[in-house]
């Protein structure tokens, strides 16, 4: 959801972007963290959103927001950050508070979740750090998102998720766009990601030197190809314990 930077250097693209040139295998490898904190994200999941189908995807999420390697600090840490002069991420999900070049606030999630949620009615700023607070966060925003799009879904699971993933990454505004985009495309089935609204997108192609001269739209992609095809099935035995 967003990015962050704190006590040690980070470059920026490989935070939460898809950089996933580990010496681990991405889909097998457990990061430490996630031994300790996958199964609370368990527990959360089952009493925000106990209808989640293939839920393991929420652990595939965390590790792409968190990880830089699978074997670094701050991967499956609450106190991952990424800090840049846009916007400013923090803990599992990356909450981000975003900033105009004046350094005004153009939106603060972690308002805009505690206003939104009884569940983190208490969480405070100070408290930002709480891991249950941050997995209840994933949780609801992706609950909600998913409630966002259940008008027109996908045509499967999978797609249904990645409709998620990307708009959790850019947003739902940009991912009802880049659908209608496929819909007025020929052949393209805009219930489907892969191959269809993958490939149909207003998002920006111009490299963003700030993350590693990717484009918004390279790294809205790979975020969701990533989170589903390697991230996510090695977290499937943490819901079959």
């Amino acid at each position: 959801m967003g990015k962050g930077l704190i006590n040690f250097v980070l470059t920026p693209f490989c935070w939460a972007f898809g950089f996933v040139a580990f010496a681990q295998d991405v889909r097998t490898f457990i990061p430490l963290g996630a031994t300790t904190y996958a199964p609370m994200l368990v527990l959360k999941q089952q009493a925000v959103w106990p209808q989640a189908p293939e839920p393991w995807t929420l652990a595939g999420l965390v590790e792409q927001e968190s990880c830089i390697s699978l074997t670094h600090s701050r991967c499956w840490n609450p106190r991952a950050e990424l800090r840049t002069l846009r916007e400013y991420g923090f803990g599992f999900g990356q909450i981000t508070v975003a900033y105009h070049p004046d350094g005004s606030e153009r939106f603060n999630r972690f308002r805009e979740l505690r206003a939104a949620h009884e569940s983190l009615r208490d969480w405070t700023w100070a408290r930002r750090y709480d891991p249950g607070y941050q997995l209840t966060a994933i949780v609801e925003m992706t609950k909600g998102i998913w409630r966002r799009l259940a008008s027109s879904p996908g045509a499967t699971t999978k797609d249904q998720w990645a409709f998620v993933l990307s708009s959790y990454n850019g947003g739902v505004a940009g991912l009802l766009q880049d659908r209608k985009l496929c819909d007025n495309t020929r052949g393209c089935d805009s219930s489907r990601w892969f191959g269809n609204v993958e490939r149909t997108s207003v998002k920006s192609r111009a490299p963003q030197p700030e993350y590693g001269n990717r484009s918004w739209f390279e790294i809205n992609r790979s975020y969701v190809r990533n989170v589903l095809t390697l991230r996510r099935d090695k977290y499937r035995q943490f819901w079959s314990t």
